[in-house]
């Protein structure tokens, strides 16, 4: 049997070694000591803000495309949308029956049913003089039209997309409607309404006439209307 070796072994887990030197408890992630008559701060520390004007993200405030229905709500000063279109909405229907009156809210069906709509148009529809028979029962056929007075997305949800999917939304909605010619008279404080019509298909229909009804009337030769009385026109 061998003897044993002289050399210094390491102590053992029970046997007391050096010292640690002190250590900041602050550096180490410890809480400092509670001292006599001071009471700890146990709230959590604050999360930044984002600022107001920061853009949504899509991953919180977006919504899936498939929850967004558009659907035609009575036209009237306390419609949902009606705060959307603004004034526009109280002008139509001072120019217009209520019956030609259309109002349309694109909604998200995900949120509360008394959630605010997201967006919302104004049309008046109507039907010009005839333009030919019916082959089947040769009565009288009547082209109808839409004139669009206001397009517009609430306030929180602009940036997103919205006005774009309203608009092609409310074009198929009207051509199964039997909607044959959109209308758009720009004006001023339409935003990007224009654009976003030229976008969809919309073309200069300066040189067409407007189908004027028996008991409506433009007067679209005002000084103050003629520098914007530039027709923008759809077919569907």
């Amino acid at each position: 049997m061998s003897p044993p070796s002289k050399k210094r072994q390491p102590p053992y887990a029970g046997q007391p070694g050096r010292a640690d030197p002190p250590r900041d408890a602050a550096a180490c992630g410890a809480r400092p000591e509670a001292q006599p008559g001071v009471q700890p701060d146990t709230k959590p520390p604050a999360r930044p803000r984002p600022p107001e004007d920061a853009p949504i993200g899509p991953a919180r405030d977006a919504a899936p495309p498939g929850t967004l229905l558009l659907r035609e709500v009575p036209a009237h000063a306390g419609a949902p949308g009606a705060r959307i279109i603004g004034p526009a909405l109280e002008h139509a229907l001072r120019e217009a029956p209520a019956a030609r009156c259309r109002l349309y809210v694109l909604t998200d069906i995900a949120r509360p049913a008394a959630a605010a709509p997201l967006a919302a148009a104004l049309l008046e529809t109507g039907a010009s003089r005839e333009t030919g028979a019916s082959r089947e029962t040769g009565a009288p056929v009547h082209a109808r039209w839409a004139l669009l007075h206001a397009l517009a997305v609430a306030v929180p949800h602009r940036g997103r997309g919205l006005g774009r999917r309203l608009l092609d939304d409310l074009l198929m909605e009207l051509r199964a409607d039997g909607v044959r010619v959109v209308w758009f008279l720009p004006r001023p404080g339409d935003g990007g309404v224009p654009a976003l019509l030229r976008s969809a298909g919309f073309t200069d229909g300066s040189d067409r006439v407007f189908p004027r009804g028996k008991e409506r009337t433009y007067a679209y030769d005002e000084p103050e209307i003629r520098p914007w009385a530039a027709w923008l026109v759809r077919e569907l």
